[in-house]
């Protein structure tokens, strides 16, 4: 699944258009449990194959989340809050990746027993 922009990203240079970016996705994701904060990178360009191909000249932006205040910060600028249903949905999401990681450590891996988050 991808963001489809309401505004693309045109580039022109001298008039000429060297690309024109409609769509925008999550490029990389990382989870600090222990610090309990979500980073991921969005990235713009256009979709090949239902895949995102990223522009040239696109430029990537970098969200960090906390997940205890729902406060985030994205390094073009923006910030806000997150609250309520959406931020404990999302919450519930990451338990569940976690689980699943180390359910699959535990019969792969790191042999044992996963106990669930919760």
């Amino acid at each position: 699944m991808s963001i489809t922009l309401t505004t693309g990203k045109l580039v022109a240079i001298n008039g000429v258009t060297q690309e024109n970016d409609t769509v925008g996705a999550c490029t990389t994701f990382s989870m600090d449990f222990i610090g309990n904060i979500a980073t991921f990178t969005l990235q713009v360009g256009s979709l090949l194959a239902g895949n995102l191909n990223v522009g040239v000249y696109s430029v990537p932006i970098t969200v960090s989340l906390n997940l205890t205040t729902g406060a985030w910060t994205s390094s073009n600028g923006q910030s806000g809050t997150i609250s309520g249903t959406p931020l404990a949905q999302f919450v519930t999401m990451m338990k569940n990746l976690r689980n699943g990681n180390e359910a699959f450590c535990a019969a792969q891996i790191m042999p044992g027993t996963q106990v669930p988050w919760s």
